[in-house]
């Protein structure tokens, strides 16, 4: 069975994070709905649907061969408290030969990726600019649009079939395929309309897929769609539910229920994935054909507490098309060059190496052209291969706008306009419970507390406001023997979350030092070193950050509540096990108050390029007012 799958350039990303995302796709088996169903919401949808649909059924065949500049840009990055650190970027260039009766050639241009622990494989034999290559395949007319891009293996004849749930890879119901209307909405929204000097005019309209409950192997976005020929102009679309690798792929499951990843820490679950957008962008060749034009792909890959986030920004500049009703002009024509014919496709490609070193593909000014061989299989590459790494076809890094990709401000409209499509509703209830080892910020160690041990609850709820995450998380310190717990609800949407919450909790002073998290916990525990100051607040907050996948480059938070003074409970470090008059430093006594006011942070970063200069800051701003509880209780003045 034929799958649509990453190609080598988006596994190597996601290989520098988790590993691969494979990517399947699946037809939808379900019977066709009744007339009256509520598929559509309004007639225009069910037009569009209905071309769409049967474009995507069809198999274009209209054009012959074309060639086209492809190039293409990857970054991974580790997420930091203050900054996303780059683990692997990869850019390169290609010129590529599409032929519907004969095999793709690939004309390798330029090629060049920084990743740890580059220098050491550069050692090995075998090992050099064209093993970092990361463009495989090349858009197939009568494939797949949606995910063009990706290096579809499919068949035409099997077309139909590339699209069906598996066992073993993770897979998406196509919004376009038989039965998409039993498990989508659609409806229509804008539409953009492009009139040229000559009277002709372009018209794209758009369509929502609403997915009828959350579920990670449905998307939900939009598709531009050009409602004569039912051609797929624009698509912008995501998960509509988040990626668990363990809850959504069988074979993980298996793997999970035997035990096979018991020794893997707490602190490295669970293995998500969030997709933020999968952008795809055609244009009109000569007004007769639609081929792409750019697509850009942005997710998190978390693996507990870290996360990564993963680009893929691609170009296709296309330079040449013959379609099928120019070959008998073609035929009638007269040649005007000499016809050269092959015994073997090696006598060809070392022809068109020649031709290329003739013609200057790859010269750098005036300098002399670089000579060209064929590699034995499908690429076309220069005899000096570390002449890809300076190629001037070499497209800049993925932080950087470039002509032919997607730009900022279209990356910018196309998430704002995923950000304002209505959230799916919930099917059941999801839940989570988690404690002590199994998470490792539910276990924690100071002089107040002493050993603590704390239990979370989740559960994912629907509400006439969407999605909201209800969380209850509790605390026992066996020293103070005090309980603590939270009780929150949060909203997220793709830009942005709001956390609303009424807790008792041990608070720390400065809690940007984290001295309630693993670090400080451990130094207390081993070498007596406590560097929290602490107080018990009691009250609620209400907060904004940025969604949890993305850098938390700002919050706010508003609170009100009441805060009480705690002692040191617990005098213990195994530094000073047989030390029987040694203590923990006491706690500064905090004073009893009610408090009302207000937290910002703000950490802008500038720079993304690891050998580039970097400039970051953090701003930290707190205003409230207090009111002081006198000894037993009395109350006393805001101020």
């Amino acid at each position: 069975m034929s799958r649509v799958r990453f190609s080598g350039g988006v596994a190597a990303a996601l290989g520098a994070a988790l590993g691969v995302l494979t990517l399947g796709a699946g037809p939808l088996r379900a019977q066709a709905p009744p007339p009256g169903s509520d598929a559509y919401l309004d007639p225009t949808a069910a037009a569009l649907h209905a071309a769409a649909s049967d474009a995507w059924r069809q198999i274009d065949a209209d054009v012959v061969r074309y060639t086209a500049l492809v190039r293409q840009r990857i970054a991974a990055q580790l997420r930091t408290p203050l900054k996303d650190r780059t683990l692997y970027r990869s850019e390169a260039a290609a010129r590529v030969f599409w032929d519907r009766d004969h095999e793709t050639l690939t004309q390798v241009l330029a090629s060049r990726a920084q990743y740890p622990g580059r220098e050491y494989a550069e050692a090995e034999s075998g090992f050099n600019a064209l093993s970092d290559f990361t463009i495989e395949g090349a858009f197939d007319p009568g494939g797949e649009r949606l995910v063009f891009g990706f290096g579809s293996e499919n068949d035409d004849e099997e077309l139909e079939e590339a699209f069906q749930p598996s066992d073993e890879d993770f897979w998406f119901a196509h919004p376009l395929a038989a039965g998409a209307d039993t498990l989508y909405q659609f409806r229509s929204a804008d539409t953009l309309s492009l009139f040229l000097p000559d009277g002709r005019s372009l018209r794209a309209v758009k369509l929502d897929v609403l997915p009828r409950v959350a579920d990670v192997h449905r998307m939900t976005g939009s598709l531009w769609i050009e409602p004569e020929s039912g051609a797929l102009v624009r698509a912008a679309f995501r998960l509509s539910q988040q990626f668990d690798a363990i809850r959504d792929i069988p074979d993980l499951q298996e793997e999970e229920a035997a035990g096979s990843f018991k020794y893997v820490p707490g602190l490295f679950k669970p293995w998500t994935f969030d997709m933020d957008v999968m952008a795809v962008d055609y244009s009109l060749w000569d007004f007769r054909v639609w081929l792409p034009r750019s697509a850009r792909f942005e997710g998190v890959v978390s693996a507990g507490v870290l996360k990564m986030p993963v680009a893929w920004d691609l170009s296709y500049a296309i330079e040449s098309v013959v379609l099928d009703d120019e070959l008998e002009h073609l035929s009638d024509a007269v040649p005007v060059t000499q016809e050269v014919h092959f015994a073997t496709r090696a006598e060809a490609m070392a022809f068109m190496a020649e031709l290329a070193r003739e013609r200057g593909v790859g010269a750098v000014g005036d300098g002399p052209a670089p000579a060209w061989r064929y590699d034995g299989e499908d690429y076309l590459v220069p005899e000096d291969l570390s002449l890809l790494e300076t190629s001037p076809d070499l497209p800049p890094p993925i932080w950087d706008d470039a002509a032919g990709f997607t730009s900022a401000q279209e990356l910018e409209a196309l998430v704002d306009d995923l950000a304002d499509l209505p959230a799916p509703p919930i099917q059941g209830i999801p839940w989570a419970a988690n404690w002590g080892f199994q998470r490792p910020e539910l276990m924690r160690y100071n002089r107040v507390e002493g050993p603590a041990i704390g239990g979370r609850f989740q559960a994912r709820l629907g509400t006439f406001v969407g999605p909201v995450t209800f969380s209850a998380t509790g605390f026992f310190g066996f020293s103070d023997l005090e309980p603590k717990a939270r009780l929150a609800f949060e909203r997220e949407t793709l830009s942005r979350r709001i956390m609303l919450g009424g807790y008792r909790e041990l608070r720390a002073l400065d809690e940007r030092g984290r001295p309630l998290e693993f670090g400080n916990s451990l130094n207390a525990l081993l070498f007596g070193r406590d560097d929290g100051e602490y107080f018990l607040a009691t009250g609620a907050d209400l907060e904004f950050a940025p969604h949890s996948a993305h850098r938390q480059s700002w919050s706010l938070r508003l609170y009100a509540e009441r805060q009480d003074p705690v002692a040191r409970e617990m005098n213990f470090s195994l530094a000073h096990a047989f030390d029987g008059d040694w203590r923990f430093r006491p706690v500064l006594r905090a004073d009893r108050l009610e408090e009302a006011g207000g937290e910002l942070r703000i950490a802008p970063w500038w720079g993304t390029d690891p050998l580039a200069a970097q400039f970051g800051l953090e701003l930290y701003g707190q205003g409230a007012a207090t009111r002081p509880i006198g000894a037993e209780g009395e109350d006393g003045e805001y101020g």
